[in-house]
């Protein structure tokens, strides 16, 4: 039986289907799921994510909606993930959310996923002082050279 945070993230995905964006009242799908809103937070804040190719937008208030946008591999999301790996170092699995989301948007194929994840691997670099900080330079590279050929 899967946990609740997994029923509302199939729920959400669903929701948003094959139009790439949804708009979602916080308090309504709290209510449907018999939770807490900060349940439908804390999915939204660790399974929609930039790195996983999702932007969302919060309104709060009465009112309120979330909108949630799976974006593709077009320049906002290139530019999108560039700038937070320019804030943030890159974790080992954060690169590979981000490689997944190339593949399934069909920019990179499987087979470089698979490569690209080996390569960019807390193993692979083992040797390096500052592995995140490694991670985050040579995945900068890969994304700005597979923006240019796209």
């Amino acid at each position: 039986m899967s946990n609740i945070s997994d029923s509302i993230e199939k729920f959400i995905l669903n929701v948003i289907g094959e139009s790439r964006e949804a708009i979602i009242n916080r308090n309504d799908l709290a209510n449907h799921f018999d939770c807490a809103s900060s349940q439908i937070n804390y999915v939204l804040s660790t399974r929609f994510t930039l790195d996983k190719g999702y932007s969302t937008e919060s309104r709060r208030g009465g009112g309120g909606y979330i909108r949630l946008f799976r974006m593709s591999g077009g320049d906002s999301y290139f530019k999108n993930i560039l700038d937070d790996i320019k804030q943030h170092p890159v974790s080992n699995n954060k690169c590979v959310d981000i490689i997944e989301r190339l593949m399934l948007d069909g920019v990179i194929s499987v087979k470089e996923s698979a490569m690209l994840v080996s390569i960019l691997s807390d193993r692979a670099l083992k040797n390096a002082e500052n592995k995140d900080e490694v991670r985050s330079g040579m995945l900068t590279e890969m994304l700005i050279d597979v923006w240019k050929n796209i």
